[in-house]
């Protein structure tokens, strides 16, 4: 009996109804369970082999489910990558529903499938000429400011880091003791601001990166979508993919774009940055910073 399609998760529907479905119907669904983004991305006889079904199951299970054909089947997945589910406990309970059928063995092999994908996303859409750019206007800059709040924190403390022998004043932006909006108050048209958030964006963030558009500062972002309120009239804009069967977005694109940003701003830097990481390395080892047997 076809379910009436109306606004539903389908891969919940395809979870509930599973145990209902016949054997073949059954290893289809199992499939777009464990990797429904590959339904919209790859033909139906593709997703036919790599599910180890005749293309007509595929069809069939369409039509199982209430759809006249594959296509506004397969039309459902793509609406999905547009509009991802939101909210950390819907994406655990998504998980979990999803490792009870396929099996909680296949997470890992899902994790390194999604991370290969969000690298390769992510950097087909960056070219050396931005890269290169961006680091140049971070070198032009009187002062950075860096922000990257919650999940986006590591990104930000990163960049901040790796940064920070070339570009001593900069700040990163924590908010410690309620000093958030006494520190974005000192933006200034000369100065850069390096902000990362995936959505839901973190307010603090947002204002930032708004706080440094008021003020004329130039802004590198990395974001998820163009049209995150990060992305607004920002000069660079990086956006990572980040899809994960984890309930947290991945962070790999972004801190994949965060080091290459850094090496950028080296190579730019030249004899300069070598120097300056030799001393650094030089007092570290003299402070016992490293361990030695």
């Amino acid at each position: 009996m076809a379910i009436e399609k109306q606004d539903f998760d389908l891969i919940q529907v395809l979870e509930t109804e599973f145990d209902s479905l016949s054997p073949q119907l059954k290893n289809a669904a199992r499939y777009i369970i464990s990797a429904p983004d590959e339904i919209a991305l790859y033909s139906m006889r593709e997703i036919a082999g790599r599910a180890k079904v005749a293309p007509a199951t595929m069809v069939r299970l369409a039509d199982r489910f209430g759809y006249d054909t594959y296509n506004k089947f397969r039309d459902d997945f793509r609406k999905r990558i547009a509009a991802p589910v939101t909210g950390y406990a819907a994406r655990a309970r998504a998980l979990r529903h999803r490792q009870n059928i396929v099996g909680g063995s296949s997470l890992g092999s899902e994790m390194l499938a999604a991370e290969k994908e969000n690298l390769i996303g992510t950097y087909q859409a960056i070219s050396n000429d931005q890269l290169e750019l961006a680091a140049e206007a971070c070198l032009a800059a009187r002062k950075i400011y860096v922000v990257g709040l919650r999940k986006c924190f590591p990104i930000a403390y990163f960049f901040h880091y790796g940064t920070r022998l070339f570009f001593p004043s900069s700040v990163l932006v924590q908010g410690q003791a309620g000093l958030f909006r006494e520190e974005i108050s000192q933006i200034g048209k000369e100065d850069l601001v390096f902000a990362v958030a995936f959505e839901p964006y973190t307010r603090e963030t947002v204002e930032t990166s708004e706080a440094a558009r008021e003020a004329g500062a130039m802004r590198i972002v990395i974001t998820d979508s163009p049209v995150s309120p990060l992305a607004k009239d920002a000069e660079f804009v990086f956006i990572a993919s980040n899809r994960s069967p984890s309930f947290y977005r991945s962070l790999t694109g972004a801190l994949s774009i965060a080091q290459a940003l850094v090496a950028a701003i080296v190579s730019k830097t030249g004899d300069q940055a070598i120097e300056a990481l030799d001393q650094m390395d030089a007092k570290l080892r003299s402070s016992n910073t490293y361990w030695y047997k």
